[in-house]
């Protein structure tokens, strides 16, 4: 009986064959087919695609190293940030994304300052969740960059970084002029502790004029169970957007804000399920008896998520784990 492994081989002599072949449309099909092979030699064949004649190879050959680890396929993935064709960049951006290679580092970092935004931005997105403390200097460097893109993806970097000393340069991006910085900079402060600096500017966020701005500001004072941001929150509940809303109750919940009993029973009667939920939750972990009189009138609650909850709501309200 011939060896198992002896199909896998033929396969790829086969794809190997098909990607010497002189139509393009042959070359990409197997670029594409070279994502579920395993072993070097599929890698080999990927990383000579990134430098294929034909941009649709190039982009599919990017494409197909998602599944492919090594430094050797970030070094290629990052020469291809620089590629002439934009949609090559952009798919080898979104695969260096997915990569966790701290050996590449350095060359991350040093195309973090490139002449090219677009490189810039890739680069600042594929460090993020390295974590490296010496990327933090390219990250407040970005902040300064007249490009959004590249001022979004320094925050990003900072933000998984946690950096307090890059505090300053976040109360400053706090007011800038584009909403998607704005908004990476509520997310970024999540490192703030209660009581500590920044946490007026974070507080700020819940009245920006961009709805995703005070989104995400209500999930950054959840994740940090921010006291201060009460009453805000509470004052948020009015918001105009449901989203919003919704968030700031789950905020209330984790920070077990009493003075939010009222507000939050108020949602459960609220035309959005979503909110409901979020509300119902927020009582149960609130736990006050005061959120009985809500939770009660709303137990036969049309949708059965809601109902679930509020019949955990109730149980905590009442003294029950």
């Amino acid at each position: 009986m011939s060896p198992v492994f002896d199909t896998f081989d033929d396969d790829l002599d086969d794809l190997a064959e098909r990607c010497a072949s002189p139509d393009a449309g042959v070359r990409r099909v197997a670029m594409m087919e070279l994502a579920e092979a395993v072993g070097p030699e599929a890698k080999v064949l990927l990383l000579k695609g990134l430098a294929d004649a034909d941009a649709t190879v190039r982009a599919a050959a990017a494409k197909a190293l998602d599944e492919h680890d090594g430094a050797d396929v970030v070094e290629g993935l990052v020469r291809s940030l620089e590629d002439a064709d934009e949609a090559v960049r952009r798919t080898a951006a979104d695969t260096l994304a997915e990569k966790k290679e701290p050996a590449c580092g350095p060359l991350l970092i040093e195309r973090a300052e490139h002449a090219d935004p677009f490189v810039q931005a890739s680069a600042l997105r594929a460090l993020r969740e390295l974590v490296l403390p010496d990327a933090l200097s390219a990250a407040l460097k970005a902040l300064q960059s007249p490009n959004p893109e590249v001022r979004r993806e320094g925050l990003g970097v900072i933000g998984y970084l946690k950096a307090e000393e890059a505090l300053p340069a976040l109360i400053a991006t706090a007011g800038d002029a584009d909403p998607s910085v704005r908004r990476a900079t509520m997310a970024a402060l999540v490192f703030l502790r209660p009581g500590g600096p920044g946490i007026s500017t974070l507080i700020a966020g819940l009245s920006d004029e961009n709805w995703q701005v005070r989104e995400e500001t209500a999930v950054s004072c959840a994740k940090i169970r921010l006291p201060e941001a009460t009453a805000p929150l509470i004052a948020t509940m009015q918001d105009p957007v449901w989203q919003v809303q919704t968030k700031a109750a789950n905020a209330l919940g984790r920070i077990k804000a009493s003075a939010a009993v009222d507000v939050l029973g108020r949602a459960l009667e609220s035309d959005v399920s979503n909110l409901r939920k979020e509300a119902a939750a927020a009582l149960g972990e609130i736990a006050d008896p005061r959120g009985l009189a809500a939770l009660e009138a709303s137990a036969n609650d049309p949708d059965p998520d809601v109902r679930k909850l509020i019949n955990w709501a109730i149980g905590r309200c009442q003294g029950r784990p």
